[in-house]
């Protein structure tokens, strides 16, 4: 967010003290824009309570609504200016963008709309009202169908700023032959700033010059040169008395994979020496002269053997001494024996199998020896037993059944049958509508000079 000349010449919003923290918590959600954004106007939108917020912004956005009704109903007034101030305030103040609260795009749809055919075309020929629509086609999901409209209908075609974005737009979705035609078509009808329009088309081109745009070609070799063998060297680049020399160990191999200095030089090849240098190379370089038994060659097995005298032994800490000294005395308390392992216990050893009982038979209860009896509630008894499962009868209407079923058409009836075809759900909001279909409000009298896209 860049901060403008007025944050620092004015002493109002210049006494203000910026809260970064607020600016930094909002800033994945406020939109760029390419004039900036005033850092003070910024920080006082977002630092304000959303209540408070959209109570002020409500009292103004009804002010500049009524001067755009009032520049309308005049004949002396200006409605693309009070239209201007309306949609760049709604820009300043709503930072997200279009949202159901600014209605950004229903603003820009309406005001392009309105002032087109307003004083009978006057407008057609502003900048101003051009920079309307250029704003309006940001926020559309198909831009080129405003760009094609705005041509067919001789809408700010005297200003090189329409050629350029729409070049510019159709650059960014790669048909770069449309793009180079429209900046043709914007030189040929001679826009303003000329200059700038041809110096913006040299650059396009420069672009499409370049190696981004174009595949990576591999250079043909002629067909009359014969070609080389592999690994082979031409005679310029290898002397005659050169021969194949022994290369000496300590030498580094090329690696053929990594390209050298020269195309042609040639790939050094290790040969091992013979005769008196291999033997020299050998006494040379090799330091293991010994071989050694077995038992010195796996030194890694064998642990090193250090002096007793002199060492000192670690002990276990403080805390693993305590519990070990508890741990002996309640083994010395008690019967001093290890801990016994538990034995599945053998066939002799086994308990008897319990003995059901009898069912005693319904009748008086029998006193024990003590001469107690127990008390048994009847009614609790009789209460255990679960009653048995009701029978289920469903239900029926006397007069349905009486009547016979009327027969439901199928067009009126609940269940609905699917199709195969099925289409995209309907926008549910206007602005989703102007997002997808930004010229829906113009009747089919106005666009039938355009040819739009198909889907």
């Amino acid at each position: 967010m860049l901060a403008t000349e007025e944050d620092y010449t004015n002493p109002e919003t210049n006494s203000n003290i910026v809260d970064c923290d607020v600016l930094e918590a909002a800033k994945e959600n406020v939109q760029r824009l390419t004039t900036g954004r005033r850092v003070t106007a910024l920080s006082a939108i977002l630092s304000t309570p959303h209540a408070q917020r959209e109570a002020k912004l409500s009292v103004t956005r009804n002010r500049l609504r009524i001067n755009v009704e009032i520049a309308l109903d005049d004949e002396d007034g200006d409605p693309l200016e009070a239209y201007c101030r309306l949609v760049y305030w709604t820009v300043e103040n709503y930072p997200q963008g279009q949202s159901a609260e600014s209605g950004l795009v229903e603003l820009l749809e309406e005001a392009t709309r309105v002032l087109k055919d307003d004083r009978e075309g006057k407008w057609r020929g502003d900048l101003k009202y051009l920079k309307l629509w250029l704003l309006y086609a940001s926020y559309v999901d198909r831009p080129t169908l405003i760009y094609k409209f705005l041509i067919a209908n001789d809408i700010g075609t005297e200003f090189a700023l329409l050629y350029e974005e729409h070049a510019a737009v159709l650059e960014r979705d790669s048909r770069r032959k449309e793009a180079d035609e429209a900046y043709a078509l914007g030189i040929a009808r001679k826009a303003f700033p000329l200059e700038h329009l041809q110096s913006r088309y040299q650059d396009f081109q420069k672009r499409m010059m370049t190696n981004q745009y174009l595949p990576d070609v591999q250079p043909v070799a002629s067909t009359s040169q014969k070609p080389r063998k592999a690994l082979a060297t031409t005679a310029s680049s290898v002397p005659a008395s050169s021969s194949r020399q022994a290369v000496p160990r300590t030498t580094p191999v090329t690696n053929p994979g990594i390209p050298s200095s020269s195309s042609n030089s040639r790939i050094q090849i290790f040969v091992d020496p013979t005769g008196s240098e291999a033997q020299a190379a050998e006494h040379a370089t090799n330091e293991w002269n010994d071989l050694g038994t077995r038992k010195t060659r796996i030194r890694e097995n064998v642990p090193e053997v250090k002096k007793l005298a002199g060492s000192t032994l670690k002990q276990a800490g403080r805390s693993k001494r305590i519990a070990a000294s508890s741990g002996s005395g309640a083994a010395a308390s008690g019967s001093g024996s290890k801990i016994v392992p538990f034995r599945d216990p053998g066939p002799g050893d086994m308990p008897p199998p319990p003995v059901p009982k009898k069912k005693e038979q319904a009748g008086p209860a029998k006193a024990p020896a003590g001469g107690f009896v127990p008390f048994i509630d009847e009614e609790a008894e009789s209460a255990a037993v679960v009653p048995p499962t009701p029978s289920f009868t469903p239900f029926r209407d006397e007069s349905a059944a009486a009547a016979p079923a009327a027969v439901m058409p199928i067009a009126d009836s609940i269940m609905k049958i699917k199709k195969g075809n099925l289409k995209a759900p309907a926008p549910t909001t206007e602005a989703e509508a102007l997002r997808k279909d930004p010229l829906k409000n113009y009747d089919q009298g106005s666009l039938s000079s355009l040819q739009l896209e198909s889907d």
